[in-house]
């Protein structure tokens, strides 16, 4: 059995709130966290297989969705996924693309992916082109290139096929936006998930929190040859280390270490915007809609749009 639908992104999007609302749908089946597979250097067309084991617990009727948000901004996986699931259902979920990389940035030092070191510091160097011996560094900045990935995916699959919201819209109007997300996937739109008052992950944007998070975890994690991609380490003595770095990160970290968003330079935050300009008026242009609420993006006028 394969996927019905893919929530393909967008990384630091809200697609964790997504995926809880629907496995609460009684006739949507969705693993719990996320399936790596069809990225680079993960990818064997021989082992499908091994990906369609994650859905054998699927009743029978019910639609079937599994959650991967790096998938959006990979260009080899809109044609993998065809490939596969020709007529598959693309779901993505979309965040202001200056607020997403900041998020992101945080999320890739967590993850040991990134060095330690503060926005200000570590997005100049991304957008430069600094950290070039780092294979994924260039995913902080170019996963937020929203309009040219789902375009890229459009050569794939059909406009009706693609499921496009944004985190704006739900925050706004989350009951209107499950509903016609639900009505997409085939199932009953008027179902109300127990999950609807829970909230997002919250990237952990202290520094200070994260030292003291990687002093363990970079004893949890083993690494590709590739340098890509990361397993935990299994064992008694990785699962323990991994139980206690979660334990001591909830309890102590987060709370004698609290932190909001960084605030960047002027001269940062222009270049960011910058960045990200053009490709925010080609979404506009290819969503149909203006995205008055990304104003300093496109420029729009701030009117209320429905998606």
């Amino acid at each position: 059995m394969l996927p019905d639908f893919f929530i393909v992104g967008a990384q630091k999007a809200g697609s964790t709130y997504l995926l809880r609302c629907l496995n609460d749908h009684p006739q949507i089946f969705m693993p719990p966290g996320e399936i790596a597979f069809f990225e680079d250097s993960l990818y064997s067309a021989e082992r499908i297989g091994d990906f369609e084991r994650h859905f054998e617990p699927a009743r029978p009727g019910q639609v079937v969705g599994v959650k991967r948000p790096n998938l959006l901004g990979h260009f080899e996986c809109p044609e993998r996924l065809h490939r596969h699931m020709p007529n598959l259902k693309i779901v993505a979920i979309l965040r202001h693309p200056v607020d997403r990389a900041i998020s992101g940035y945080f999320h890739y030092m967590k993850t040991g992916m990134l060095p330690i070191e503060s926005a200000e510091i570590g997005l100049r160097k991304i957008l430069d082109g600094g950290y070039r011996h780092i294979p994924r560094a260039h995913e902080v900045l170019e996963f937020g290139l929203y309009g040219k990935h789902l375009e890229h995916y459009n050569e794939f699959y059909f406009r009706e096929h693609i499921h496009v919201m944004l985190l704006d819209d739900m925050k706004h109007d989350a009951e209107g936006q499950l509903s016609g997300l639900y009505k997409f996937l085939g199932v009953d739109a008027d179902f109300h998930p127990d999950s609807f008052d829970s909230r997002p992950m919250k990237a952990p944007y202290s520094i200070t929190r994260l030292r003291f998070w990687d002093a363990l975890d970079r004893f949890c994690r083993t690494w590709s040859a590739d340098g890509k991609y990361f397993e935990r380490k299994g064992g008694p003595v990785g699962t323990s280390l991994g139980i206690l770095n979660n334990a001591l990160d909830r309890v102590l970290w987060e709370r004698l270490f609290p932190a909001s968003r960084p605030r960047l330079s002027q001269a940062l935050q222009n270049d960011l915007t910058a960045y990200y300009h053009q490709d925010a008026k080609c979404l506009e242009t290819w969503l149909g809609r203006s995205l008055a609420c990304w104003s300093d993006l496109t420029g729009s006028t701030p009117t209320t749009a429905a998606m």
